[in-house]
């Protein structure tokens, strides 16, 4: 594979990614599915051997992510399992690579949603798994995600703990997406909910602030080259160490 070849691949990834952030960006369904198609028939087209393949395959996975949440049943179903296949072969390839493991997570849980008892339960059982892989990856990235799982659990005091560890870390999606989560329907009712809303936004004071401070520098905390932001579905990451 010869140094053309990477720069092109790189460039028609490159080109596939804007044709998906269109088709999210979309409102028209029919558009949206027809822009995600030629993503992926971009994707495809990627060789193995190319340097771009691994970033085509996770966008590939994405794509079909977004594909399924225009569609229903058994259809969603089926494109949720395609996207975890190509998070599967990411993760294969590469056994550190955070946004296969979170977004693999995140497809079992909304394919969950869409089962019946038996297989939701299967489905949430992975997810797990994928969340436990991420957080391993990078501490503290899924602490939402896990929120989510407890929630739906109804294990709502390991949920309270999960969601602010999500917030001292700084992976909450915004509020009115953790208002919104169907995830989080039962445990909204819960009485420290509105409590924990309210903190996401009070101001932190100065001997707060210079305590945190000193307790970072006592753990020496580093942390990982991959920023991870909310957007609009648990959490999403920029992968700047690729």
């Amino acid at each position: 594979m010869g140094l053309f070849d990477s720069i092109t691949g790189k460039s028609k990834v490159k080109a596939a990614n804007k044709k998906v952030q269109k088709a999210r960006a979309n409102d028209d369904a029919t558009q949206a599915e027809q822009l995600l198609a030629e993503a992926m028939l971009v994707y495809e087209s990627i060789s193995s051997g190319n340097s771009a393949f691994n970033d085509a395959l996770y966008n590939w996975g994405m794509a079909l992510l977004y594909q399924a949440r225009l569609k229903q049943g058994a259809e969603a179903v089926a494109l949720y399992r395609q996207a975890g296949t190509k998070f599967s072969y990411c993760l294969v390839a590469k056994p550190e690579y955070l946004g296969a493991a979170l977004d693999w997570g995140v497809a079992l849980m909304e394919q969950a949603a869409l089962q019946d008892a038996s297989e939701k339960a299967a489905s949430y059982t992975l997810a797990k798994e994928k969340f436990a892989i991420a957080d391993d990856i990078q501490e503290g990235v899924a602490s939402y995600n896990f929120a989510c799982l407890h929630a739906v659990d109804n294990d709502f005091d390991a949920c309270k703990k999960a969601i602010e560890r999500a917030l001292e870390y700084g992976n909450l999606p915004d509020e009115e997406e953790i208002k919104n989560d169907a995830d989080m329907s039962i445990a909204k009712t819960k009485p420290w909910f509105n409590d924990f809303i309210a903190s996401i936004d009070a101001p932190e004071s100065d001997e707060d602030s210079e305590a945190d401070n000193a307790e970072d520098d006592a753990k020496n905390v580093v942390y990982s080259k991959t920023k991870v932001r909310t957007d609009g579905y648990k959490v999403e990451h920029d992968k700047k160490d690729k």
